[in-house]
């Protein structure tokens, strides 16, 4: 997929790009009563600050249709990712990747504030709430009335994001498999910046609180395989991003606590259509 950053960047350019930025953050409210999004930002890194009134509500998410795609094959499209499984799914999953580029988004939960920030070029897109089109686990609107509003971002001089305590990535691991990779220490109330470095597979981060110090990476595994019974973290306040595209990052500041998290995707992999934390993808974070 297109849109890939530059990762061999030169020192300079990587300290330019950790420059605070001033920008203000633009609003996103979603529940069950109503959903209000910005219309119009500026080309760059673009930083919103995620609000939700309902449990039913807020995972916001931020796309960018591609060239003759429709906002209807958009709606059509994610929902089927959400129905499907098997050879269906992966069907699915490549028939949105070709409706649209993903730039991520935020996670949050009533009484909490998420903050995040996209790099987002000129032109058009969809801010959207995610759980709209996954059934009875959120609103379950009719088809086409699902929160979606359009955000149009216009043409600017690029302003560097704000320096982030950590990066978490996702990678693929000849021999081995999908993986989370962890640079630097994740703070309480810090921003984190994740980057899908997958190929041509779509990818999220999940944090999800683990109460027992014992457990292991072991234990997580076994969870996903099925011999490990109830997950051994805490999956009714998980924070993170809804999926990028390959080769896109977010800047995410998120309500977290001192403490471990389980860093996990629920996305399907294109190959097989299991989770990609089935196939290992999943860490243990420690929030200082």
């Amino acid at each position: 997929m297109g849109g890939a950053l530059l990762w061999g960047a030169p020192a300079a350019q990587a300290r330019t790009r950790d420059r605070p930025h001033t920008a203000q953050a633009l609003d996103i409210v979603t529940g069950e009563d109503g959903f209000t999004a910005p219309v119009r930002a500026f080309a760059g890194p673009v930083p919103f600050r995620l609000r939700t009134t309902s449990p039913r509500t807020g995972t916001v998410g931020i796309a960018r249709l591609r060239t003759g795609a429709t906002e209807a094959q958009f709606r059509t499209r994610l929902r089927r990712v959400f129905a499907t499984e098997g050879q269906d799914n992966i069907t699915a999953a490549h028939a949105l990747m070709a409706t649209a580029e993903l730039y991520g988004g935020g996670i949050t939960h009533p009484g909490t504030d998420t903050r995040f920030t996209a790099q987002l070029p000129p032109g058009r897109y969809l801010v959207f709430e995610y759980l709209d089109f996954e059934g009875p686990r959120g609103r379950d609107p009719q088809p086409g009335q699902e929160h979606l509003r359009p955000l149009t971002v216009h043409p600017t001089k690029a302003i560097a994001p704000r320096t982030s305590c950590a990066t978490l990535t996702a990678v693929e691991i000849p021999g081995q498999g999908p993986r989370f990779l962890m640079d630097g220490h994740v703070t309480a109330g810090g921003p984190l910046r994740y980057v899908n470095r997958m190929r041509n597979q779509v990818d999220e981060a999940m944090l999800c609180p683990i109460p027992d110090d014992s457990v292991t990476e072991k234990d997580i595994q076994a969870f996903f395989d099925g011999t490990g019974g109830p997950p051994p973290f805490d999956l009714s306040r998980w924070l993170g991003t809804p999926p990028l595209s390959p080769g896109r990052e977010v800047l995410l500041t998120m309500p977290l606590l001192p403490g471990r998290y389980a860093a996990i995707t629920w996305v399907s992999s294109i190959h097989d259509a299991r989770p990609l934390s089935m196939h290992g993808q999943h860490r243990i974070v420690t929030v200082r």
